[in-house]
């Protein structure tokens, strides 16, 4: 791990740089500054008075690492910050450094009036994927794990839109959908709590207290709806064509942060590809126990044996009612799975964009 990717994320987790460096940091007032004395890493001010330059490295392993660093070091004790500002001058390097080393860097602290800190390499790689994991997220990448929604099909959703339908509404109150999921049925409330929470996934509606207020998304939604479908006993309508091509807009639109219907297609769709489409319970239970903890890490759960191909199937149901995937129905303890070429081009896509994503925050760290 290179120096600048080190001093990015010591800069981003403060809480950390401050356990390392034993004086009380304030604010950051330079970082990568050329002076006449040399290029300065950081420098903070300290909260009791002056300033704190700090000389960082990785792990010193060579004679030649030593002598710039503890030369630079020295060199940076000829600046000065702020007019009436005292300043110290500190080295921050690695505790993976071998003994030798941190030795030679102690005595030379302690002889010529310097700081010296270290800080652990190995914890510093967990808080860069961290943070390489938040920004990525706030980029809409899918990141966070699958959840088990207990949504079988995604339309279950036009029992949501049908009162905006027939009441050519944009916006309702929550009591207005107690006929369509029958409240006084504790059960079917929790079916509608969960059909609002997936029609949000899709960017459909927004949640305001207690209204339901549709997106553009959801405006073109209520249009498309098979209203020759319409019952007084509505279940499920089946998607439109023209609604799934909404979804899949959405699908695709980069809008994934804390969409976890979404990011539970996107991880069915690798687990296709990844297992060729051959591990689908035809049931609540999978063949073997290693082949059930195998799904359970890969999508990153914690869930019952049950809950796990619970997630598989409904995922399944969904990709299939987008027409990402068709499933072949076998005899054995398995069905299969297979992508459409509509579904290999969502994946590649997803694929490609969180790829695009990831480089956008990580090319500018090379400098």
């Amino acid at each position: 791990m290179n120096e600048y990717l080190v001093e990015w994320t010591l800069l981003r987790e403060r809480n950390y740089l401050q356990e390392c460096i034993s004086l009380p940091l304030a604010n950051k007032v330079c970082q990568q500054f050329t002076t006449a004395y040399g290029r300065i890493d950081f420098a903070h001010k300290i909260k009791n008075d002056g300033f704190l330059i700090t000389e960082l490295e990785t792990i010193i392993d060579s004679k030649a690492k030593l002598s710039y660093c503890l030369q630079q070091s020295n060199q940076y004790t000829n600046i000065i910050l702020a007019k009436g500002f005292q300043h110290k001058v500190g080295i921050l390097f690695a505790k993976q450094t071998p003994v030798y080393y941190t030795n030679e860097i102690v005595t030379f602290c302690d002889a010529n009036d310097l700081l010296w800190f270290d800080y652990d390499l190995d914890k510093i790689r967990l808080l860069y994927d961290t943070e390489i994991q938040k920004a990525l997220i706030n980029n809409g990448v899918p990141l966070s794990p699958p959840i088990s929604l207990n949504f079988t099909h995604l339309g279950g959703l036009n029992r949501l839109f049908v009162p905006f339908y027939e009441n050519n509404a944009d916006r309702l109150a929550i009591k207005d959908f107690g006929d369509a999921f029958n409240f006084s049925d504790g059960v079917t409330k929790t079916r509608f709590n969960v059909a609002v929470r997936v029609a949000e996934d899709f960017d459909l509606l927004n949640k305001v207290r207690n209204t339901i207020q549709l997106t553009d998304f959801g405006v073109r939604f209520r249009d498309n709806i098979n209203a020759v479908e319409i019952t007084d006993k509505l279940k499920r309508i089946n998607l439109s064509v023209e609604q799934k091509r909404i979804l899949l807009e959405s699908l695709l639109n980069g809008n994934f942060y804390e969409k976890k219907c979404k990011i539970n297609i996107y991880y069915f769709l690798k687990f296709i590809a990844l297992t060729d489409g051959e591990w689908l319970p035809r049931g609540r239970a999978f063949q073997k126990k290693s082949e059930f903890d195998f799904v359970n890490s890969f999508f990153k759960m914690d869930y019952t044996e049950g809950t796990v191909a619970d997630v598989l199937r409904f995922s399944c149901n969904h990709c299939e009612e987008l027409e990402l995937t068709e499933k072949v129905k076998t005899s054995g303890f398995y069905d299969r799975v297979i992508f459409t070429s509509l579904g290999s081009r969502i994946l590649q896509h997803l694929e490609s964009d969180i790829q695009h994503k990831r480089e956008r925050i990580q090319i500018p760290l090379q400098i």
